[in-house]
């Protein structure tokens, strides 16, 4: 029974403890000379980051950046072993070229217009030579002749016209392959080089040469690094207080210390994985480098005389027990 009443007194005593701790809002609110802050806990994180994607499945054939290398956007990170090369690209435009030039001459011929003079002249011949023989100035085989003649360029006139637009149709099909596979050798070529999009700093390389890798494979990572984002975590009931364009204090945790003076550019309104909670972000410009991803903060939040007095009515001279109200569109 001893050991029974032991148990429950201490039960007890971590339950009555346990109530005077102290709630994730009231750790983030100090009070000082300046009077009543909010302090968040908070970190460095790149304004921008790339992840290397591997654009194609191949063998790595040459690395040319190595971790801690500052690239431009559009810098040549690595290239794929190909068998496609430019002269492959260059010797398909030109067969584009030439057969579009070829489509244009034969649209342009004057073939088909020399063919219908050829018919004109003959029928005219055919009609004069009628008439001379309605009066006696021609015979028969001149009759003959000149109907045989004007059936003949009849006949090559119309089978031109037909090679014609079937050579026609021939060099569309082929243009349109020839475009098509002009298209592929360009993207081939351009798949197997991967690049920076974003200006930054190579983080990691992945892989190295020799090695195959699938497309979509994560080969590395690019941040740039002139202007950082502060993010830091706030406790839900603190959110009303935090707000864009708020100015903060943000002391980051290096040696020698650093601080700067900011506002808050947004409040994210979902749940960080990294902070389990929502969050703000601060933008600031990163002289000399000095910030580096991961560089821990803590982020004042400066407060308003009715913003004071309100937390100090409910959080802090009422004890735990308080409960406000904010209206939409308050604070």
């Amino acid at each position: 029974m001893r050991y029974i009443h032991f148990i429950t007194a201490a039960i007890a005593a971590g339950l009555l403890l346990g109530g005077c701790a102290k709630t994730a809002e009231e750790k983030e609110i100090k009070k000082g000379h300046q009077g009543i802050t909010i302090r968040l806990e908070g970190a460095v994180y790149p304004s921008k980051k790339e992840t290397i994607i591997a654009p194609t499945t191949g063998k790595i054939k040459q690395i040319f950046v190595q971790v801690g290398d500052k690239v431009k956007k559009g810098q040549k990170i690595l290239d794929f072993e190909t068998t496609v090369t430019q002269f492959d690209i260059e010797k398909t435009k030109q067969e584009l070229e030439y057969l579009t030039n070829l489509k244009r001459f034969l649209k342009g011929s004057k073939t088909d217009r020399a063919n219908l003079a050829l018919v004109n002249i003959a029928r005219e011949k055919l009609e004069r030579l009628a008439r001379l023989k309605s009066r006696g100035y021609a015979d028969a085989t001149e009759i003959s002749n000149a109907k045989e003649l004007y059936a003949s360029n009849l006949h090559t006139k119309y089978s031109e016209k037909e090679n014609n637009l079937e050579r026609l149709r021939f060099l569309d099909e082929r243009i349109i392959q020839t475009r098509n596979e002009l298209k592929k050798l360009n993207y081939a070529l351009q798949s197997s080089h991967a690049y920076a999009h974003i200006n930054g700093f190579v983080t990691d390389i992945k892989t190295q040469v020799g090695d195959y890798v699938s497309q979509g494979a994560e080969l590395g990572h690019v941040v740039n690094l002139d202007k950082v984002i502060v993010k830091a975590g706030i406790a839900p009931g603190l959110l009303p207080f935090v707000k864009e364009g708020k100015k903060v204090k943000i002391d980051f945790i290096t040696t020698p210390p650093y601080k700067v003076e900011a506002t808050i550019t947004r409040v994210v309104m979902v749940v960080d994985p990294d902070f389990k909670r929502m969050v703000a972000e601060i933008e600031i410009p990163n002289k000399n480098y000095l910030l580096q991803e991961g560089t821990k903060a803590l982020v004042t939040v400066y407060l308003d005389k009715s913003e004071q007095e309100f937390i100090r009515n409910n959080f802090l001279d009422s004890g735990n027990e308080s409960v406000y109200e904010v209206k939409s569109g308050n604070y």
